[in-house]
């Protein structure tokens, strides 16, 4: 039937013809590239780790509030890149909470740079970064057990970072478009529109938790240091970060944090008060091994490198906790880890020599530590350890939570241990290397007197 003909020819003519291979391969790198470009654009944009300071979008990302989580590696590697500050702080939460972030009349500016979590090798490769920042005449480290424990090496956003080495533009990209960074500003834009936030964080040193935390932190530091295991290679290794520094003319000090007896006491309970102490020697053996030319720009008097202890029983960190109400509290300390900018302002002050009032007098608060003086310095803290569980009001309190955790110990914890390797040693060794060379390059331009 001719009519019929007609029609299947018509319809076979309009029909389009199939993709081929090649036009589904390009339907799907272009379905892919429209994914990334909306995915990345809306990480980049949100930035919910306040890298850009273009981006602040009210009632969308006015409010970081989820990122302290990643401990801000992410704004600290970019900005070690950008600060203008002279003086850079570096260190875990500790450092992070017990110092402002900014310090308005310090001379050439000074920016807290420390990450909340952190350890000997994001330290190490945090202060190699700094030494190619020419605005930096002077570095401040805080120190403790932790940053020397055999834990991961670093946080997952650590990767992501300008800490870790290539371009800027390259970690901008690997953050708009990782999961996490997704995830955190999703987040963000969520608890902009809702008014949510991460309570748990923000709630951490309100008043009315301050004494619940003076009393619970001493079993989760114990379980902690029953668990302890110092790693010698990572002490190494962060002095190898500080060796970019040096050659670069950067004055550096570094300092032990000044953690309340409370805790303290929980490292000499769970026995490893001796590895404190080999820290301690560590730190003076490696430091007085360098000799570095005088600090281009000191901050402070004396040496390009110093080593400093504030921790050891001081009478600061004796001082009574809060009351169960939170209508008072401990004017030095948050809770028994984490002091405050109060104490973090002492620290500074003592190192530039200047006057303070007690507890915080120069006879009782930080002791410049050398190989000469380091035992003798060790035998003092054993004094004042025994001087405090003999006269402190609170000390038997705190002796007898000891005695029933080591009557019915609690359980370690257990998790997987991670040491440095070759291929870690390796590429901070490149690092560091790439800028001694440039350093002794363009040494003549400075005088070193």
């Amino acid at each position: 039937m001719p009519g019929t003909q007609r029609s299947l020819s018509i319809t076979t003519s309009d029909r389009k013809p199939p993709l081929t291979l090649k036009g589904y391969a390009i339907r799907l790198v272009l379905t892919l590239a429209a994914w990334l470009i909306l995915f990345g654009g809306f990480t980049f944009v949100v930035d919910p780790y306040h890298v850009s300071e273009w981006s602040e979008i009210p009632g969308v990302n006015e409010r970081r509030t989820r990122a302290h989580a990643d401990g801000y590696r992410v704004a600290v590697g970019h900005g070690l890149i950008e600060t203008e500050a002279s003086t850079v702080l570096f260190g875990s939460s500790r450092s992070h909470d017990g110092f402002p972030d900014e310090i308005a009349d310090w001379p050439g500016g000074f920016e807290n740079m420390a990450m909340g979590g952190t350890n000997a090798f994001e330290i190490a490769n945090a202060v190699a970064l700094a030494a190619e920042n020419d605005a930096i005449d002077c570095a401040v480290i805080g120190l403790d057990l932790r940053e020397f424990g055999d834990y991961p090496r670093a946080d997952a956003t650590y990767w992501i970072t300008p800490l870790a080495g290539g371009s800027r533009i390259q970690a901008h990209i690997q953050t708009s478009l990782s999961l996490d960074a997704f995830a955190r500003a999703l987040q963000t834009v969520i608890d902009n529109v809702s008014g949510g936030s991460d309570t748990d964080w923000e709630s951490a040193y309100a008043p009315e938790n301050s004494r619940e935390r003076f009393d619970t932190e001493l079993q989760k530091r114990y379980r902690s240091y029953l668990g302890y295991a110092y790693d010698p290679q990572r002490t190494a290794y962060v002095f190898r970060g500080i060796d970019a520094l040096l050659a670069r003319g950067v004055q550096v000090r570094i300092f032990i944090h000044p953690i309340h007896s409370r805790i303290e006491e929980a490292r000499w309970r769970a026995g490893i008060d001796e590895l404190d102490l080999q820290m301690r020697r560590d730190l003076v053996h490696l430091a007085a091994q360098r000799h570095p030319l005088p600090s281009r720009a000191s901050c402070f008097p004396g040496e390009a490198l110093e080593v400093w202890d504030f921790a050891g029983f001081p009478e600061v960190a004796q001082t009574g906790p809060p009351s169960l109400s939170g209508d008072v509290i401990n004017p030095w300390y948050y809770e028994p880890s984490h002091y405050r900018p109060a104490l973090g302002l002492a620290i500074l002050a003592r190192m530039k020599g200047e006057a303070l009032e007690p507890p915080v007098a120069a006879d009782q608060f930080g002791v410049r530590l050398t190989p000469e003086n380091v035992e003798a310095h060790w035998q003092a803290v054993r004094a004042r350890r025994s001087e405090w569980l003999e006269n402190d009001a609170w000390a038997q309190w705190v002796t007898e939570q000891y005695d029933r955790m080591e009557a019915a110990p609690p359980p370690i914890e257990e998790r997987p241990r991670f040491f440095l390797n070759r291929d870690d040693f390796n590429s901070l060794e490149r690092r560091v290397s790439r800028i001694e060379a440039r350093a002794a390059a363009t040494f003549g331009e400075r005088d070193p007197e």
